[in-house]
């Protein structure tokens, strides 16, 4: 008896659980995002470089570039980031992205 019990309240906080992750996850989808493709003003792709998006000195999100050149991060909020490309320490671009519009998509040229 007392085993049931004890399943009953293990089910019931896992629905629980389970309810709360689907509910937050539908709250995610209404995030900004940003993607885009890092190449040369000629069109070469550039992959595995690093994409990070920071605000007010804080990192907000990452995206290491496929054999495509392209990127994409999520779960941003409304407003200005500062955007910039890695390939491991050495810093290839730096810019300014704004998310308060619809603009969702963000080439980078690497000169």
């Amino acid at each position: 008896m007392k085993s049931r019990l004890i399943f009953r309240k293990a089910l019931g906080t896992s629905l629980l659980v389970i309810t709360l992750s689907i509910a937050t996850m539908g709250a995610w989808s209404d995030d900004r995002y940003i993607r885009g493709v890092v190449q040369s003003p000629s069109g070469r792709v550039f992959s595995s470089v690093w994409v990070i998006v920071s605000q007010n000195g804080q990192e907000k999100g990452r995206s290491l570039t496929g054999d495509d050149g392209k990127y994409y991060i999520t779960n941003l909020n409304d407003g200005v980031y500062a955007l910039a490309v890695y390939r491991g320490n050495n810093l290839m671009y730096q810019g300014q992205v704004d998310l308060r519009a619809d603009n969702r998509r963000h080439d980078v040229l690497i000169k």
